[in-house]
């Protein structure tokens, strides 16, 4: 079991950040059922499933202790990246430390997900030397974008120097969307010097919209419903400008519109229906070495999505993308007591200890798909911007409730999800952290930004240390140019779909000019 779990915990190339780096619950809920997955896949989970269970999770909680016992946020530790010989020291420690005792498991279907998830937990608890901070709201630019990220007083990186210039470019679109959507912009390049910390800031054109930044790449979106229909768009668009060049008509001059003009171009021109949950195609030129493609979880996947989380994997690994753009988060939140599609229940569980372990559960298993790919960019996208406003009935009513931090109903919140958690090896305070920040509001959407933002900024400050890596990592941050403006059912921002894909493609020019040196 020992050499199992090392083996497990060494696949990983940078395990960053802190003990409540684990395993997040991946699953499109609400919205259909998706599509069946076939039977090598069948095969290949359950055989994986069963290689994983041969660890026996709950042995090894025996031995090292409960998982509770990981969540104490009384204290609080700087977290640093733990090298897999550090790694590899802590658990041979750890397990040749304690006597495991025999005890016979029955493998139900769900509690073999959970001892999955709970072993990671442990493990790489085990590994990390410090606590979690629980913080709920940090400030975005703190962590990247002020120059406190440098580390040892030296340079900041590339990435990290990009990361501010896109948010100055944030806030030059911010200040007229309607007029600066699409068109270049001005903005603020920070440079920081070697010899004395200053930042000297100079200004740079930041070009508006044009689709070649989406063309002569291999691009993934991996994901659930706030990116798939930015790919729907995107392929949509391409096609037209396709034909738009075929008919000597030209490419189409996004970056000449104001952002009403470029909706109306896209939507009088879609190449196929822009609404429902049928997947987009994929977008391929191999004499240009274009191919953009979505694959993700458009369904209600209750109960399945262990499956469709590797199947995601799996069939996006043969794309072996150049780029890979990810975003999950909505379909772990709640709204318990106004919305019963959006509460946990005994089949899908599991979602309340994949919420707390978002880190490792999901950003870590991208990082890791990006490595093995050799991908040279990964943009984590952000949870998008939840307008309150924008809800009605008890979807409204529970919204504003649970923004407020209502005691009575996070607590009831809790004394519902008890149960719940006991299946899943997760104490009660634990829940009502859940209760409290895993909302199906704006504070649930920034309290996972805030994490993704910090498991970034840990990259960054590593691959500064250690003069680079080969693969770039970067936050693409669309949650800030979102607004109730933009979005009809409050979560898809669906009107500012093409002003979003314009900061997309300036993110990825910009991290891309840091991958190629």
């Amino acid at each position: 079991a020992a050499a199992a779990a090392h083996q497990y915990s060494s696949n990983s190339v940078a395990r960053v950040g802190t003990r409540e780096e684990k395993r997040y619950w991946c699953c499109y809920r609400g919205r259909g059922q998706g599509p069946p997955l076939n039977k090598s896949l069948q095969k290949h989970r359950h055989q994986e499933l069963h290689q994983r269970s041969s660890l026996h999770p709950v042995f090894m909680l025996s031995a090292m202790g409960s998982p509770n016992s990981m969540n104490n946020d009384s204290t609080a530790a700087p977290t640093h990246v733990v090298s897999s010989q550090t790694k590899k020291h802590a658990l041979s420690s750890t397990l040749s430390s304690s006597a495991i005792p025999k005890i016979q498991l029955r493998r139900a279907p769900l509690l073999l997900i959970s001892y999955v998830i709970t072993i990671t937990v442990v493990l790489q608890s085990q590994m990390n030397s410090s606590s979690p901070n629980d913080v709920p709201f940090l400030t975005h630019l703190d962590l990247l974008g002020n120059g406190n990220s440098n580390v040892g007083g030296g340079d900041a990186s590339c990435s990290q120097r990009t990361f501010r210039t896109l948010a100055n470019l944030i806030a030059k679109i911010n200040e007229n969307t309607h007029a600066n959507a699409l068109i270049p912009l001005d903005v603020t390049l920070d440079d920081a010097t070697v010899n004395n910390g200053r930042t000297h800031a100079t200004n740079v054109t930041m070009p508006g919209l044009h689709l070649s930044s989406f063309r002569g790449k291999r691009i993934a979106f991996l994901g659930d419903s706030t990116i798939f229909y930015m790919a729907k768009y995107l392929v949509s668009m391409l096609r037209h400008e396709d034909k738009s060049i075929a008919g000597g008509m030209g490419k189409v001059e996004y970056h000449t519109m104001n952002s009403g003009r470029g909706n109306s171009v896209v939507l009088s021109n879609k190449q196929f229906a822009l609404e429902g949950t049928t997947a987009p195609p994929p977008f391929r030129k191999d004499d240009e070495n274009t191919w953009f493609q979505f694959w993700g979880m458009s369904g209600n996947s209750h109960g399945r999505t262990e499956e469709l989380l590797d199947a995601m994997f799996t069939e996006s690994e043969v794309m072996r993308p150049q780029v890979v753009v990810a975003n999950m988060a909505f379909h772990w939140f709640h709204l318990c007591g106004y919305s019963e599609k959006m509460c946990p229940t005994p089949i899908d569980s599991p979602i309340i200890v994949r919420w707390l372990n978002y880190k490792e559960t999901w950003l870590q298993r991208v990082y890791d798909f990006a490595v093995k790919v050799d991908a040279k960019v990964l943009l984590f996208k952000t949870a998008n911007f939840i307008c309150g406003s924008a809800r009605t009935g008890d979807w409204a009513t529970g919204d504003a409730i649970y923004q407020s931090f209502d005691n009575k109903t996070i607590s009831e919140c809790a004394r519902r999800l008890e149960p719940l958690g006991k299946e899943v090896f997760v104490g009660p305070e634990d829940v009502a952290k859940y209760c409290k920040y895993g909302q199906f509001t704006d504070v649930g959407s920034r309290y996972v930004n805030d994490q993704m933002v910090e498991f970034v900024r840990q990259i960054q400050e590593r691959d500064n240390l250690e003069g680079g890596g080969r693969l770039t990592v970067g936050i693409y941050n669309d949650h800030d140019i979102e607004s109730c403006s933009t979005t009809v059912d409050a979560i898809h921002h669906k009107k500012g779909i093409v002003m979003r894909l314009r900061l997309l493609a300036n993110t990825i020019d910009s991290y891309m000019k840091c991958s190629n040196g």
